[in-house]
């Protein structure tokens, strides 16, 4: 894990199971649950930073699917580099995808574990995809629903955030079936790698 102050460090996820282990830590004065999905995390995190100006440094502990293509393998751990929100609706034909600005966010991965490009869009995808829609999606490894908004946030007020990711799932259509069944184990498991690196 990255070295970090934790006085200075939000220590966040979607939901409180992300980071229940943490939360009643006395080492871990900032933790909390900021909501799921892009939109939820954004309004959240904007207004816990505006009360928390001491505040320099955020970590991101959650869940994520892979896409076929990428290569990591479910069960694993993932630090991703940088972060974007492609819709497949928008891949598909079915719809049309939304100017963001800028259309990427970094972050400042570990390189302990293995990183890529996450794609964090406003809905789960439940296509079967065994190759890219398009090239935009080539680079994309895995799949978050709310790092997109919460890099976002975190950009205007010029703090950096890492993020590791627990793999539950391949992206599809049992995507979602995979993650409820993995999802409580991987993340107790990433929450107390994070606490054994703490520590020492």
């Amino acid at each position: 894990m990255l070295p970090f102050n934790p006085e200075i460090t939000l220590i966040t996820g979607a939901f409180e199971g992300e980071i229940n282990l943490l939360k009643n830590h006395s080492k871990f004065p900032n933790v909390k649950a900021m909501g799921i999905g892009n939109l939820e995390q954004s309004f959240q995190l904007f207004s816990y930073l505006t009360k928390h100006p001491e505040i320099q440094n955020i970590v991101f502990l959650g869940s994520c699917g892979i896409y076929t293509w990428s290569g990591i393998r479910t069960n694993s751990i993932v630090s991703p580099s940088s972060v974007c929100s492609l819709e497949i609706s928008a891949a598909l034909g079915f719809a049309k995808q939304l100017p963001q600005t800028p259309p990427s966010f970094s972050l400042q991965n570990d390189h302990n574990f293995p990183n890529g490009i996450c794609n964090a869009p406003t809905c789960i995808t439940l296509h079967q995809m065994e190759s890219p829609p398009n090239n935009e999606w080539k680079e994309c490894s895995f799949e978050n629903l709310e790092l997109f908004g919460l890099t976002k946030v975190a950009s205007e007020f010029q703090i950096p955030v890492t993020a590791y990711l627990a793999v539950t799932n391949s992206v599809g259509p049992n995507g979602s079936l995979e993650w409820r069944d993995n999802w409580q184990n991987l993340s107790n498991q990433l929450q107390g790698y994070f606490l054994s690196k703490s520590e020492t």
